[in-house]
C-alpha cells in the first residue's frame, strides 16, 4: 500500500510539473509573440511615412502573427521549420516595407516568370494595381522581358494583349502573321516592334554568341492587367478528336503524327519547356534567308532609307537622328509621325542614353505615363510624387531620420494609445479618405511632396505617372569614355499624342517663360529666378550630374582666379605701352 501511495504521489507530481511547464511555455510563447508584434509595429511606425501606410503595415503584422500561430499548431512550436518560416516572413516584411516606400520603382527580382526553361524566359512585372494604389490608372498595362539564348527559337504563338517591344540586345529574325499575310524581319538592337493582340508570331535568335533581349509593354484587352501567351500547336491539339478530323479532313494516324509528339512532350516536361527550343544552324540560316530576300508574302518590310513614315512592323531608333543630343546624353524617339503602327496605340518609344556621371534635366509629362526599363549601365532615379505630401524628410532620408531619433521618441511610439490603434485599423475606405484629406491639407500648407529615390541597374524598371517630375542620373564612369559606361533606358510613353514634356531646368525650362510679375509674386525676387535658370540655359535635355556639376564649378572658380591675375597683368602691360 505504501509503495502504491508513493507511486500515486509521484504520478501526481509529474502531472503537476507538466502542467506548470506547459503553462510556463505558453506564457513564454505569448510574451515572445507580444514582443514580436511590438517590434513589427515599431518597424511600421518608423518605416512608413503616412498613417495610411502604417495602418496597412500594422494589419500585415497581425495577419502574419496569426499565420505563425496556425503554422505552429500544425508543425509544433519551436520547430526549425517554424523558425525558418518566421525568418522568411520577416524578410518579406522588410521587402514589402521597402517597396511601399518606393511604389514606382521595381528591381529585377520583382519580375515573375511566365515561361522559363534552359533556352530562355519570358518574365513580367505583377499587375500595377497590386503594387500600389497610386498605379490603379495603368491596371491594363504590364511590363515584360523576353530573353532567348543564342541559336534558340520561340515557337509560333500569340498573346491576348497588344505588344510594343524594343530590342535591347542581340539580333534575330521575327515573323508575324496577321490579316492573312506573313512578314519576316531581321531585327537587331535598337528596333521597335509592334504586334497587335492575336498576331501569330515566332522569333529566332540567329546570333551564335549573344542573347536576344526584348523589353516590351503589353496592353491587356480581356481581363485588366492579365495576359497569357498561347502556343498555336497546343491550342489546335486541345480540340476534340472529331473536330480535328473534320477540320483537317485527316485520319487519326495523321493527327497522331503531327500532334502526338508534341502532346507527349507536354505530359513529360510541361508546355513551358517547349516554348523556347534549340534550333540547328541550317534552320536558322533558312530563316535568315527568308527575311533578307524580301520574298515574304505581302511584306512591306524594307524601311525608308532616310527615316520618315513606315508601314512595317519594325523601326530602328538608333538609325535616326537623336531628338536631343549633347555631351551629357542623347534621346532617340519614335512616335506616330515617324513610325505609323504606333499611331494605333498612342504610344511613343524612346531610348535615353545618359553619359556616365550626367543626368536628365528635371521634367514631367502633362498626360503620358512613362514605363522605363534599364537595358544597360547603372545609376539612380528620383521621382517627386505630388499625390503624397512629406512633412519631414523623403523616403531615402528615412534611415538618417530614424538614427537621429531619440530613445524617448521610440518609447512614446511604443506607448501609442489603444484609441489610435483602433483608428488605424478602421475600414479601408475611411483610412483612404482620411489620408487624402490630410495629404491635401499638408500640400496646401507646406507645398512639400514625397521624394522617391532609388538605385537602378540592368533589369530594373520604374513608372513615372503624369505630373511627376523625374530625374535619371548615370553612375560615374570607372572605365573608358565609351557608351558601355552610360546609363541606357528603354522608355514607353502611353497617351503620347497630346502629351507635353515640361522641362524644369536647362534650355526651354518653364520658369524662364514666366513673366516678371508672376516671378516676383511666386518666388519673391524675379532677378534671383533669372539668375538661377541662367546657369544651364544653353544645355537642353541632359545636364552635368551632381558630381560633374561640382567639378565644373571648381574648374570655373579656378579659371576665374587665373583669369583675374592675367587681367591685371594685361592692364599693366597696356599702361606701360601707353607710357612708352
Amino acid at each position: 500500500m505504501a509503495s502504491r501511495a508513493r507511486a500515486s504521489v509521484l504520478v501526481l507530481f509529474l502531472l503537476a510539473a507538466g502542467v506548470l511547464f506547459a503553462a510556463a511555455s505558453t506564457s513564454s510563447s505569448r510574451e515572445e509573440e507580444q514582443r514580436s508584434l511590438e517590434q513589427c509595429q515599431q518597424r511600421c511606425q518608423e518605416g512608413q511615412s503616412t498613417r495610411h501606410q502604417q495602418a496597412e503595415c500594422l494589419q500585415q503584422c497581425k495577419d502574419r502573427q496569426q499565420q505563425e500561430q496556425e503554422g505552429r499548431g500544425r508543425h509544433g512550436e519551436g520547430s526549425s521549420s517554424g523558425r525558418e518560416g518566421r525568418r522568411e516572413d520577416e524578410k518579406q516584411q522588410q521587402q514589402q516595407q521597402q517597396e511601399s516606400r518606393r511604389p514606382y520603382v521595381f528591381g529585377p527580382r520583382s519580375f515573375q516568370s511566365i515561361v522559363q526553361n534552359e533556352q530562355g524566359f519570358i518574365k513580367s512585372l505583377p499587375p500595377f494595381s497590386e503594387a500600389s494604389r497610386l498605379l490603379r490608372g495603368i491596371k491594363n498595362y504590364r511590363v515584360a522581358v523576353l530573353e532567348a539564348n543564342p541559336r534558340s527559337f520561340v515557337v509560333p504563338g500569340f498573346a491576348d494583349a497588344d505588344g510594343i517591344g524594343y530590342v535591347a540586345q542581340g539580333e534575330g529574325v521575327l515573323t508575324l502573321i496577321q490579316n492573312g499575310e506573313r512578314q519576316s524581319y531581321t531585327v537587331r538592337e535598337g528596333d521597335v516592334i509592334v504586334a497587335p493582340a492575336g498576331t501569330l508570331m515566332y522569333l529566332a535568335n540567329t546570333d551564335g554568341r549573344r542573347k536576344l533581349v526584348v523589353v516590351k509593354i503589353l496592353h491587356t484587352i480581356s481581363v485588366p492587367g492579365e495576359f497569357q501567351y498561347f502556343r498555336a500547336d497546343s491550342l489546335v491539339s486541345s480540340l476534340s478528336k472529331p473536330i480535328q478530323r473534320a477540320a483537317f479532313k485527316a485520319s487519326d494516324e495523321q493527327l497522331e503524327k503531327v500532334f502526338g509528339r508534341q502532346r507527349q512532350q507536354q505530359q513529360q516536361e510541361g508546355e513551358e519547356e517547349g516554348f523556347i527550343i534549340r534550333a540547328s544552324e541550317e534552320q536558322l540560316r533558312e530563316l535568315r534567308r527568308q527575311a533578307s530576300s524580301g520574298s515574304s508574302h505581302g511584306s512591306h518590310w524594307p524601311l525608308p532609307p532616310f527615316g520618315g513614315e513606315s508601314s512595317a512592323a519594325t523601326f530602328n531608333l538608333l538609325e535616326q537622328r537623336p531628338k536631343i543630343s549633347n555631351q551629357h546624353g542623347r534621346l532617340y524617339e519614335a512616335d506616330a509621325r515617324s513610325f505609323r503602327p504606333l499611331a494605333d496605340h498612342d504610344v511613343r518609344v524612346a531610348l535615353v542614353n545618359i553619359t556616365a556621371g550626367s543626368m536628365t534635366a528635371p521634367f514631367y509629362n502633362s498626360r503620358s505615363v512613362k514605363f522605363a526599363v534599364v537595358v544597360q549601365g547603372s545609376g539612380e532615379v528620383e521621382i517627386v510624387c505630388p499625390h503624397q505630401s512629406s512633412s519631414s524628410s523623403s523616403s531615402q532620408d528615412e534611415p538618417e531620420r530614424r538614427r537621429g531619433q531619440s530613445e524617448q521618441g521610440r518609447e512614446s511610439r511604443r506607448g501609442q494609445s489603444e484609441r489610435q490603434q483602433q483608428e488605424e485599423q478602421s475600414s479601408e475606405d475611411e483610412r483612404e479618405e482620411r489620408q487624402q484629406g490630410r495629404g491635401q491639407q499638408q500640400q496646401q500648407q507646406q507645398g512639400r511632396y514625397e521624394r522617391i529615390r532609388a538605385r537602378v541597374s540592368v533589369g530594373s524598371a520604374f513608372v513615372v505617372p503624369p505630373g511627376h517630375p523625374v530625374v535619371e542620373i548615370a553612375s560615374s564612369s570607372r572605365g573608358g569614355g565609351d557608351d558601355n559606361n552610360n546609363l541606357q533606358i528603354a522608355c514607353f510613353e502611353i497617351r503620347a499624342e497630346k502629351n507635353d514634356r515640361v522641362y524644369l531646368a536647362g534650355a526651354n525650362n518653364v520658369f524662364s517663360q514666366l513673366d516678371r510679375i508672376s516671378k516676383d509674386l511666386a518666388f519673391g525676387d524675379a532677378r534671383a529666378v533669372d539668375e538661377m535658370v541662367r546657369g544651364n540655359q544653353k544645355k537642353k535635355g541632359f545636364l552635368p550630374g551632381p558630381e560633374q556639376q561640382q567639378q565644373e564649378q571648381q574648374g570655373e572658380e579656378g579659371e576665374r582666379r587665373r583669369g583675374g591675375r592675367g587681367g591685371d597683368m594685361e592692364t599693366f602691360l597696356r599702361m606701360a605701352t601707353g607710357v612708352l
